[in-house]
Order: structure tokens, then C-alpha cells, then sequence
């Protein structure tokens, strides 16, 4: 026998009440047993965004199924409501777990921060208020209605117009979901294109048989099968999205290179205290310990404004310590910073390995500037090369043209020098040489030089030098030769070597040294056709010849 229906505030028994539909139960305790599984799975990667979404709707299916199934087992009027209304906690979750979710699935590289949920976490928050004061306004169940014994379901709830607006913005929820999953790019990191369809499709499930049970149609299975409809929406996206998703090999990864790096990692909370730190970190301080506030000599640093490029950029060393420190800020994907990390770099290795690069680079130095210095030095005489002559009689013409000041240049030869080899042998003319290159060199000084260009000629520069002075110097180097008295019976000349000098002394036209080589060179030929042990400048206008 069936009575009118009574209101929630005041229900009515008659005789005993029927036996849960067995069909029901199976299929709630199903799932239930499948929505706490995959969660307590999936519970390991909580600090994934995707799978904090999963835990949500997998926890508002057990709390819905849960509490669905302990309503039609209860024998008591006030029992069935309040596992009733329990359910609301889960069945406002669902739908928010379920779109974030999808969300994150569909456009993995986006997260959803929790902060912009305000929207429908106030309307779930809501509608569990208007679920737990339903008894003052009836906006939820305008009444129950009891079923005869043996009359599957037990009880009736009918619904008022606050169960229409949760039941529509429930389903708002699920078809925007919709929307995330069409518009989806697939296939990526965590969704295929055949997942996105399943997905797609699965949606439709909970609708159907929503739609059936307010149509009285699963009366015969027992009730609402509803809440069992979304286990299977949430195994759906544990084998379509989320099973690929905890197999990232990334996160692990990135565990393992915490433990692993070299360089000390320590965490730490807003409030300065120690969350975390790897066994480098520990081994380089071993004071450290977990909920402790980081070391007093870290405070300068810490409390220095960084940004995520500051990183490495600007490290420093605590008065003291041995090592260096980087303080990287930690944000949540919403970009509110939670932390800090702070690596520690052992400086006394790399010291050490600096101060070993640095000495060995200061060798490689010194061994460039010998390599450098015997370039520019002839090997017979010890003096410079026609190398350095080129280089630096440049250089010294140059300053001489910019400076407008006169520069001196002689060219020297040895007189005959192919009949003393011929006469005494290569040695004693390589040791007639370095004589006449030693006497040569006797006879200058400060920034003037004397270079071998080859053979037995020989090159001085005299920079800022005058006239009188370039003259002087020819003189001296003619006498300092013959006075070395190298004896030398292959020459009509001297019964000794002698050389043949070739002077200019002028201001440079241009910063070029060929013009005064060629004055010089042709006043050493004149000297030569004058007699040979002598000197010629080339004044310009005269030529002067100087002998013994």
C-alpha cells in the first residue's frame, strides 16, 4: 500500500521495509571497490595536478557510492536521510574532479590553479548547506514517499527545484568538460585520439541513466544507479589518461636526480624552515634536520629578492662556509611562490681545481711567451730576427710619422763575408757572427735595436734619434767591428773583418718603412763601392763617407 507522500521533516513507516535490490549493491560496492583502488594508486603522484583532479573524482565517487549504498541498506527513516544527504559531499565533487581533470588531459602542458575554482567550489558548498538544512525550506526533497514491503526502491525522494539547479549546473559542468575534450589537440603526453573519444562518449552514460532513474525506470535495479555510472567514467580515464600519465618516466626521474646530484639541494617552506634536503646537502652540513629554520648564516642570502632567472646568476658564500649557495624560488603553476631551493656548491674541490688550472694555464703562458720570444730571436746570434725587425721598425715608423719626430735606420754588411767562410769554414764564420752581432748590440741602448735580417746583414733601428746621433752610432759600430780584430786574409781592405754601413736619419713621409730602407740600403752599397769599412748617410741632399 502506498500513502500520500509526507513531508522530510515527518516520515512515516508502514510494515517492514523492502530489502536492498541485490543488482544494486553489486554494482555500488563495485564501485566503490574500483574508485578506492585506483585511488589509493594513483595516491603516490598527489603532487601531479592531473592526478589531484583524479583523486577528487575518484573520492566523490567512493563518498557517493559509499554513502548510496549505506542509504538503502539502512532500516531507519533518519538513517536513509542522512546517508542521503552524506552523498551530496561526493556527488559535488564529481563533477568538479571530472572537468579539471579533463582539462588537464586534454592540454597537458596547462594547470588549472585551485584559485580559479572559486566559482563552482562556492556552489558546491552551497548546495551541501541547502542538502543539510533541507528539513526548514525544502528546496532539495519536498517529501519521501515509502515503498511497500517487497517494492524496489524502498523510498521515494521527490525532488524540489533546488535538486533541479544542482542536477543542471552538475551537468553544465560535465558539458563544458565536453568542450576541453573536442577542441583537444591529440594525440599528446597523456591522451589519444581514441581516449579522447571514449572520454567523449562516456559522458553520455551518467545522463542516460540519470534521466532514467528520475524517470522511475530503474526502479527494478533497485534505485539511482547514477553513482556507479561515474566508477565507470573514472576507470575510463584511469586506463585512457592516467594509467600512460603515472608511467611518466620524468617524475621518477627527477626524483632520483635529487637523491643523485652532486651539488647539495635543500627545500625550503615560506617560513624559512627546512622541508626537504639530499644527501649531498647533508654531507656538506651535517646539521641539517628536517622542520629546523635554515642555518642564521644563510639569512642575507635568503632574504634577498630572486627570480626564477636569478638562478646561478648571483651566488654567494656564507661567512665561513665552504661552499656556495644559489636560492632558486619555488612557485605553484598559478606562479604563488610556496619556498625556496637552495643548492650547495662545494667550493673547496673547485678551488682546488681552479687554483691547479690556474698554475698550469700560467705555464702554458710562460711557455707561449718563450715560444713567442724565439720566434723573434735569430738562433745563430742570439739578437732579433728579421721577423721582429719587420714587426717592430714598422711600428717604430709609424710613431715616428704620426708623432712628426725623426727616426734613424741603418743597414750593415759584412765586407766579404763569403771569402772568410771559404777561406776559415762555416763554423768560424757562424762564430764571426755572433761577434760582430755581440759588438753591434755593445753599442746601443734604451728602445734602440739591432736586428739579422740573414747572411751577414744586419738592421738598427734608432727611434727619436738625430741626425748627429744616427751618425755617431754608425761611427762607433764601424770601429766597435774593426776593433774586435777577427782576422781575415781573404780581403784587400783590412787584414781583419769590417763591415759597410748604410745611415738615414729623417721624419717619415708615411707611416711606411720601405722608403728608408731603400735610402739605407742604397747608402750601405755606396759605402761599399767607396772602399768597404766605412760608413755613408744619406742625408737627402749629400751623401757623407766616413772610413778609419
Amino acid at each position: 500500500m502506498v500513502r500520500p507522500a509526507q513531508p522530510v521533516g515527518a516520515p512515516i513507516w508502514f510494515g517492514r521495509p523492502s530489502m536492498p535490490s541485490y543488482p544494486l549493491v553489486l554494482c555500488l560496492t563495485i564501485a566503490v571497490v574500483c574508485s578506492v583502488g585506483m585511488a589509493i594508486a594513483a595516491w603516490p603522484r598527489r603532487d601531479d595536478p592531473t592526478v589531484r583532479a583524479f583523486l577528487l573524482l575518484a573520492g566523490g565517487v567512493v563518498v557517493w557510492s559509499g554513502g548510496r549504498l549505506l542509504e538503502i541498506s539502512e532500516s531507519d527513516m533518519a538513517g536513509r536521510i542522512f546517508w542521503a544527504k552524506l552523498q551530496y559531499l561526493g556527488i559535488v565533487a564529481v563533477p568538479i574532479g571530472w572537468l579539471v581533470a579533463m582539462i588537464h588531459v586534454s592540454r597537458p602542458h596547462f594547470v588549472v590553479p585551485w584559485s580559479k575554482l572559486w566559482v563552482p567550489v562556492m556552489a558546491a558548498v552551497l548546495s551541501v548547506v541547502l542538502v543539510f538544512t533541507n528539513e526548514r525550506h525544502h528546496l532539495v526533497w519536498t517529501s519521501i514517499e515509502l515503498m511497500p514491503p517487497g517494492v524496489s526502491p524502498g523510498a521515494v525522494f521527490h525532488h524540489g527545484i533546488g535538486y533541479t539547479i544542482m542536477a543542471a549546473w552538475t551537468y553544465a559542468l560535465l558539458g563544458l568538460s565536453l568542450y576541453f575534450l573536442i577542441t583537444a589537440k591529440v594525440p599528446n603526453a597523456a591522451l589519444s585520439v581514441r581516449g579522447r573519444n571514449i572520454l567523449a562518449c562516456g559522458l553520455a552514460l551518467p545522463l542516460v541513466f540519470h534521466l532514467a532513474y528520475l524517470e522511475r525506470l530503474t526502479g527494478p535495479l533497485g534505485g539511482d544507479l547514477t553513482p556507479a555510472t561515474f566508477s565507470v567514467m573514472t576507470v575510463l580515464v584511469w586506463f585512457c589518461a592516467l594509467r600512460s600519465h603515472l608511467d611518466d618516466v620524468g617524475h621518477y626521474a627527477r626524483l632520483r636526480v635529487f637523491d643523485t646530484i652532486r651539488e647539495g639541494c635543500v627545500i625550503l617552506g615560506l617560513d624559512g624552515t627546512i622541508v626537504e634536503f639530499n644527501p649531498a646537502a647533508a654531507r656538506m652540513l651535517p646539521e641539517l634536520a628536517q622542520g629546523e629554520v635554515a642555518p642564521a648564516t644563510w639569512q642575507d642570502l635568503l632574504s634577498s629578492p630572486a627570480t626564477a632567472e636569478d638562478v646561478g646568476t648571483n651566488p654567494g658564500i656564507p661567512q665561513g662556509a665552504q661552499y656556495e649557495l644559489m636560492v632558486e624560488p619555488v612557485c605553484r603553476m598559478d606562479g604563488k611562490p610556496i619556498g625556496k631551493l637552495v643548492f650547495m656548491r662545494d667550493i673547496s674541490r673547485y678551488q682546488s681545481r681552479e687554483q691547479a688550472l690556474a698554475m698550469q694555464l700560467g705555464q702554458t703562458a710562460q711557455e707561449l711567451s718563450r715560444a713567442q720570444a724565439d720566434l723573434d730571436v735569430d738562433a745563430l746570434t742570439g739578437i732579433p730576427n728579421r721577423r721582429y725587425f719587420q714587426r717592430e721598425s714598422h711600428a717604430a715608423v709609424t710613431r715616428a710619422y704620426e708623432r712628426g719626430t725623426e727616426i734613424g735606420l741603418l743597414i750593415l754588411d759584412v765586407d766579404l763575408f763569403k771569402q772568410f767562410n771559404d777561406l776559415y769554414g762555416h763554423p768560424r764564420g757562424d762564430e764571426c757572427l755572433r761577434q760582430v752581432a755581440t759588438a753591434l748590440t755593445c753599442v746601443l741602448d734604451g728602445t734602440q735595436f739591432c736586428a739579422r735580417l740573414g747572411g751577414e746583414e744586419f738592421a738598427v733601428v734608432l727611434p727619436d734619434s738625430t741626425s748627429e746621433e744616427t751618425r755617431t752610432i754608425a761611427r762607433r759600430m764601424v770601429a766597435a767591428v774593426r776593433e774586435l780584430g777577427i782576422p781575415h786574409h781573404g780581403t784587400p781592405v783590412q787584414p781583419f773583418v769590417t763591415i759597410s754601413v748604410g745611415a738615414v736619419c729623417a721624419v717619415p713621409d708615411a707611416p711606411r718603412l720601405e722608403p728608408l730602407l731603400h735610402r739605407a740600403d742604397s747608402a750601405m752599397y755606396r759605402a761599399k763601392r767607396a772602399g768597404r769599412n766605412r760608413y755613408v748617410v744619406d742625408g737627402g741632399l749629400y751623401l757623407e763617407l766616413r772610413g778609419n
